[in-house]
């Protein structure tokens, strides 16, 4: 089968790509692991090329055809100008922003509502709408487009050069039947944070130093405890979750601050769900039967803590809310995800991770927790942060940097193109192509990327 463009995954960057190609006439073979369209509720979440991760980070494997776009909420925030220009993208800030206008028109969204930050004193309150849509792949409408060829249940299995430029690709699926994908012109992989440089990893014939290492997320915790009576103080930041008046929120507000080159957002979010550490489980089970016991519990759970909710009211003596931080992370090479010699369903090497915060993360969040003013709420003392962290923490939603951009191989794994070093037709987009995990949620920023490489490829083949 020959195709003029290769696409591995069918997330937001994945299917922004197919989409622009194909409608200059390009024939696009897009290959993606998940095989369902709406998998089982039970199925979400474990991700079946990790082996082996920290108990206290959790990466997220949606299982469904649109990647774990499906898991984004919706969120348009593009990352902002302060955080762009706190690390070496080697590309302008300007330029990025006339893709994500593009990328609005293409989306039929308003961007006027995707950046808009308002000062007062020394903080920030940054304001954003959410889309009315979810799934890119199925806004898109690419299972009906004719210039694409989905290939689900299917993974590259291994690559054919021609000295340094990709021929084609073998693509397995489960059953380890298998077939050859003809390249015209070049091969994008946008599997994500973990995927990109788990599938690079098992299938690069040169490999890259950096490849899979500056590991860096986007660390989340819930602080401080606040009743009911006290949120009219804090409604600028409510989360859209949040009812107030009986009315949910349709407009997003984060308070945000800065400490030299780290950053948080800061929002009213309910009390920390008590579920949290039965998530963490979840996450990690391979077992189907076991993981439907668990989703069961977990409702029960839920359901007996939302009764002690309403007793505590009544008296007065329980607290409704907490604050939510989000964090910026620095890259650092001890973070990685690297192979190990044991072999996922389709035969490829599966992966372990190496994710800790370090003594310069904590020192700065606990610096930015005292610089937001609301440390008075907190009932905790920040030396204690890292053990908080690991107790009630949430990371591994938004993995980053793990094929870094950079000028050269010394210091990354593409160039300022996106395309992998020492290769002519390999290319790479998402998240794991940032030079550092900021507070923004990553999804609007990859599709700009995505939007910004296919004008490219189509200018240039």
């Amino acid at each position: 089968m020959k195709f003029d463009f290769a696409v591995i995954g069918s997330g937001p960057a994945g299917s922004i790509l197919s989409d622009e190609l194909a409608k200059k006439g390009f024939k696009i073979a897009l290959i993606d692991r998940a095989s369902n369209d709406k998998p089982e509720r039970a199925n979400h979440f474990y991700c079946p090329f990790i082996e082996n991760s920290p108990w206290y980070y959790t990466p997220v494997f949606s299982n469904e055809i649109g990647g774990n776009g499906v898991l984004w909420h919706s969120k348009i925030y593009l990352i902002s100008k302060d955080e762009f220009e706190s690390h070496k993208w080697y590309i302008k800030y300007k330029e990025l922003k006339i893709y994500s206008d593009l990328l609005s028109k293409k989306l039929k969204t308003t961007f006027s509502l995707i950046t808009k930050f308002k000062k007062k004193s020394n903080a920030i309150y940054r304001y954003s709408e959410r889309a009315n849509f979810r799934n890119i792949y199925e806004y898109l409408k690419i299972k009906e487009n004719k210039k694409i060829s989905v290939f689900k249940g299917h993974s590259p299995f291994k690559l054919n050069f021609k000295k340094d430029r990709v021929q084609s690709v073998i693509i397995r699926n489960v059953k380890k039947l298998e077939k050859k994908i003809y390249i015209n012109h070049d091969i994008i992989f946008c599997c994500g944070g973990l995927g990109n440089p788990h599938i690079l990893l098992n299938l690069l014939k040169k490999k890259n130093v950096n490849l899979g290492k500056f590991l860096s997320d986007h660390p989340h915790v819930n602080l401080g405890k606040l009743k009911a009576s006290e949120i009219q103080n804090f409604k600028k930041i409510l989360k859209p979750n949040i009812k107030l008046n009986l009315k949910i929120n349709t407009e997003e507000t984060a308070l945000v601050i800065k400490n030299r080159k780290y950053f948080c957002g800061i929002q009213v979010d309910y009390k920390l769900d008590p579920t949290r550490q039965l998530v963490r489980f979840f996450i990690k089970i391979k077992n189907l039967k076991l993981r439907v016991i668990l989703n069961f519990f977990s409702f029960f759970v839920k359901k007996i803590n939302g009764l002690f909710h309403k007793l505590g009211f009544i008296f007065n003596k329980y607290y409704k809310y907490s604050f939510e931080f989000f964090f910026s992370q620095e890259p650092n090479s001890m973070n990685k995800i690297y192979l190990i010699e044991k072999n996922d369903r389709y035969g490829l090497k599966k992966a372990n991770i190496k994710w800790d915060l370090k003594k310069n993360d904590i020192k700065n969040y606990s610096n930015l927790i005292k610089k937001s003013s609301l440390n008075k709420k907190f009932f905790i003392n920040v030396k204690k942060l890292r053990n908080i962290f690991y107790k009630n923490g949430l990371v591994g939603l938004h993995p980053s940097c793990t094929t870094k951009i950079a000028l050269n191989k010394r210091n990354g794994v593409v160039d300022k193109n996106l395309k992998v070093f020492g290769y002519k037709n390999i290319y790479v987009v998402g998240s794991s192509v940032f030079p550092n995990n900021g507070y923004t949620n990553p999804t609007w920023t990859i599709m700009a990327l995505a939007l910004r490489l296919a004008k490219r490829l189509i200018k240039i083949s």
